[in-house]
């Protein structure tokens, strides 16, 4: 049970859902070809995982909606910072040489690829969607508020990411490592809600959020080479800076997600702050 947990009434978080959603529609609104769009993926995410917590009050249709306009307008927003992020990653593979290496190669070949795709119709697909989401948000309301059902999807996505984590690191499989990101990222923008005084452990989720978006990285650069004929020095460069990103994000997870999900919920229930709608409408504004 969750009962012991204090966080925000889902009442709460529908009123801050549909603020943050506002937000996001005027963020967008006023955006331009070819500005960044990072900002806004990041706010789409953390929408996304407060939407998790209003899951049961929202009923399986109206989050479902919600949850898919929300991840096609990231998907929309994705392609060119996923280029420049591994333009980026190669960089720091080959050492920052000025790229000469396969994999420097590989990634500016991507991004050239991406150069061509219309920014304008990215950014009306993103528009669009988060219009659509603020349209569900604003037309319904929760129905059957289950007092502690935000708190049983907290305990879960901790539970699933501490599992999937553990799995990967266990396996290698990038697909298991990609999964436990994503409720790593859920796990972090709850507890910015719930706990947001827990600036130590915020600060470490963070770093781990990135190493293993690093590790992502590697993987999807590995795919770009899609003959998989990767030899000498930049497949070692390759084993060596994956071998030292998953001893990194191990050392990291371990220590976050050291503790089972009951005991987990103890400890948070003993310091989670008062809860108001001031309070949360000013922890999305600084996201």
């Amino acid at each position: 049970m969750a009962r012991n947990l204090s966080v925000p009434s889902p009442a709460l978080l529908y009123e801050c859902a549909r603020h943050e959603a506002a937000a996001l529609q005027a963020h967008l609104a006023a955006a331009e070809e070819g500005q960044s769009v990072h900002g806004a993926r990041r706010r789409i995410k953390q929408l996304r995982s407060l939407l998790r917590l209003l899951h049961a009050e929202l009923g399986e249709q109206t989050y479902g909606e919600a949850n898919a306009a929300l991840r096609n307008a990231a998907d929309a927003l994705a392609g060119h910072r996923r280029a420049e992020a591994l333009v980026a990653a190669a960089a720091r593979l080959e050492g920052g040489a000025a790229g000469a290496g396969l994999w420097c190669g590989l990634a500016q070949a991507h991004r050239a690829a991406h150069a061509a795709q219309d920014d304008r119709v990215a950014l009306d697909i993103a528009r669009q969607a988060i219009t659509d989401v603020l349209a569900v948000l604003t037309s319904t309301s929760p129905g059957c508020v289950q007092a502690d059902g935000p708190a049983l999807v907290f305990l879960a996505d901790y539970r699933k990411a501490r599992r999937l984590l553990r799995k990967g690191f266990v396996t290698g499989d990038t697909e298991t490592l990609h999964a436990a990101r994503k409720f790593v990222i859920h796990h972090l923008h709850h507890l910015k809600i719930m706990r947001p005084q827990a600036k130590r452990r915020l600060a470490e989720l963070e770093a781990l959020r990135e190493v293993l978006g690093d590790l992502n990285d590697l993987d999807e650069l590995e795919q770009l080479a899609a003959d998989g004929t990767i030899h000498g020095n930049d497949a070692r460069r390759m084993r060596k800076a994956r071998r030292h990103l998953l001893r990194k994000a191990e050392d990291a997870a371990e220590k976050l997600f050291r503790w089972r999900s009951a005991k987990w919920r103890k400890r948070m229930s003993h310091a989670v702050a008062a809860h108001s709608p001031e309070r949360l409408v000013a922890l999305q504004a600084e996201q």
